[in-house]
């Protein structure tokens, strides 16, 4: 086991600093962070970030001249990151913002990622299956409902992820074929069988150089029932490495940015076969981003969720900021993080109306590099269980990135610590979230001259069976489709002829009451009488 147990892990992410430069007028190497103050935050030294109303190449020529000697765009090549030799942030951001052409300047913020340091490890993994406090998110009685599938891939926009772990090889989406996409007004090419990205070196290898997206990775879909070390919240899933952060933990806004739209160009080229829906985000810090708001605004335009760690500092998010978490998009939820007695982390921030749920984020065990496992905590542990409960939910319901998200928040466990301080007032539940979109139920009553029969068996045709209560009534739940069912009371009377009955979702599909004949003499079948309801 890796000596880093139960210690904190900071990851720092310098918005903007360490990018792939690749100049509007020239190339240079990517330079070490330098950081300096902003209105009390830490940013990136001598950088903004610009969107111009209209990026022509004579404005873009223009402000070099009189501002930067490096520029390079990000993403989908709409904003432009500035770079001085003499000028320091202010400066940059008051010239910047002074001109007719742009539509605005922002600082470069310092952020980081958020972790505090027949499968035999199954037992250590609490956070899906509590015995002993009942304050796991119910993973294996969802898994009675669906193991995950390939179907939908999840991208983790982190360190990268260890696509050589046993535990984890088997669940990472590869490319099925030779593509390129454009990142920053740069054509990249990908061979075929790579695993996603690296914002960094701009390359399709993202390799996890740290832990941390191998740790999230794990947590999302460690194999399941592989006898292997752990599982995940998916037995069976496709996950896709974004990697934005280097081996010392140091990123960018810049790289944030190209790292999130590589997966929406993906999706975009090999739809079915890269069909992104889940961004797992470990990392927070610094101040807002528009450039960084309207790329997340892009992933909801290309139908995914962003689930975002609500941060370490035990602070209210209501009233200091905490992004990515707070953006204001349709498709963020932001993680809390809770222990194993449902109590709210002594380091997870929180907020009433910016804080969306809790999940597990205290010693989360899972996978790290090189085929090892360690124990991390953080709000960065908590949001790849919301991650991987969002996609094992599209394993069974077919449902956009809106109805996704309220499908997980209308589903939680309401619990003491978190009431008040989050916008649900409580902790990820997979099993009801997976069950509200995915099953239905069938109910009536068992009668006899319309007289309920206590103690009948009421059975369905895959070997699902009930005992009517003492009035008589009955209930299943199960998954969408059509059934078989069959009621018998031996040996007073004869069981009623099957009937099939479909099951809606999330719906009582039909009220079946089964009427008994009493058996005294004679061969006599069970009537069926259908009301609605």
């Amino acid at each position: 086991m890796n000596s880093r147990v139960n210690r904190q892990h900071t990851l720092i992410i310098i918005f903007g600093i360490l990018a792939p430069i690749f100049l509007v007028s020239s190339v240079s190497a990517a330079r070490p962070a330098e950081i300096e103050l902003f209105q009390g935050k830490e940013v990136a030294a001598n950088e903004v970030l610009v969107k111009f109303k209209a990026a022509t190449p004579q404005a873009i020529i223009q402000a070099e001249m009189e501002n930067v000697d490096e520029s390079n765009y990000l993403g989908s090549g709409r904003v432009l990151r500035f770079h001085s030799k003499s000028k320091n942030v202010t400066t940059l951001l008051n010239e910047m913002s002074k001109r007719a052409d742009v539509e605005y300047a922002e600082p470069n913020y310092i952020v980081h990622a958020l972790a505090i340091p027949n499968d035999p490890s199954f037992g250590q993994l609490w956070g899906l299956r509590n015995t002993a406090q009942d304050a796991d998110i119910s993973a294996t009685s969802a898994w009675d409902i669906s193991t995950g599938s390939k179907a939908n891939v999840v991208a983790v926009i982190d360190t990268g992820l260890d696509y050589t772990h046993p535990d984890l090889s088997a669940n990472i989406w590869s490319a099925p074929a030779d593509f390129a996409v454009t990142i920053g007004h740069r054509k990249i090419n990908c061979p075929a069988g790579s695993y996603g990205f690296n914002a960094i070196t701009s390359t399709c290898d993202p390799l996890d150089d740290d832990d941390h997206g191998s740790h999230v990775s794990g947590t999302i879909g460690a194999a399941g029932n592989n006898g292997l070390g752990i599982v995940g919240v998916n037995w069976n899933a496709s996950i896709m490495g974004s990697k934005f952060l280097d081996a010392n933990g140091i990123g960018t806004t810049a790289n944030a940015i190209d790292a999130i739209e590589f997966v929406i160009q993906t999706k975009a080229i090999f739809g079915e076969k890269a069909n992104v829906r889940v961004l797992s985000n470990s990392w927070a810090g610094g101040g807002f981003s528009q450039s960084l708001l309207d790329e997340i605004n892009s992933a909801d335009a290309a139908d995914m969720l962003f689930v975002a760690a609500a941060g370490n500092s035990a602070s209210n998010n209501d009233a200091t900021p905490n992004y990515p978490s707070n953006f204001d998009a349709p498709n963020v939820i932001a993680v809390a993080a809770t222990d194993n007695k449902d109590s709210k982390a002594y380091f997870s921030n929180y907020g009433k109306t910016t804080v969306d749920l809790g999940a597990p984020g205290v010693s989360i065990y899972s996978t790290i590099r090189n085929g090892n496992y360690e124990y991390y905590s953080g709000t960065s542990m908590a949001t790849p269980h919301v991650s991987g409960a969002a996609i094992l939910i599209l394993s069974m319901c077919d449902m956009n990135t809106a109805n996704l998200k309220a499908n997980i928040l209308n589903n939680v466990d309401p619990i003491p610590s978190l009431t008040g301080i989050t916008v649900t007032g409580g902790r990820l539940n997979v099993n009801k979230a997976i069950r509200a979109c995915s099953t239905g139920y069938i109910n009536g009553f068992v009668k006899y001259n319309n007289i309920g029969i206590a103690g009948a068996v009421v059975a369905t045709n895959t070997g699902v069976s009930t005992i009517t209560n003492p009035s008589g009534f009955y209930s299943f739940q199960l998954p969408i489709g059509t059934y078989q069912l069959k009621a018998t009371h031996e040996p007073e009377y004869y069981p009623n002829s099957s009937i099939a009955v479909t099951v809606v979702t999330g719906t009582t599909a039909e009220v079946q009451d089964i009427n008994f004949i009493k058996k005294p003499t004679g061969n006599i079948t069970g009537v069926v009488s259908r009301s609605s309801g």
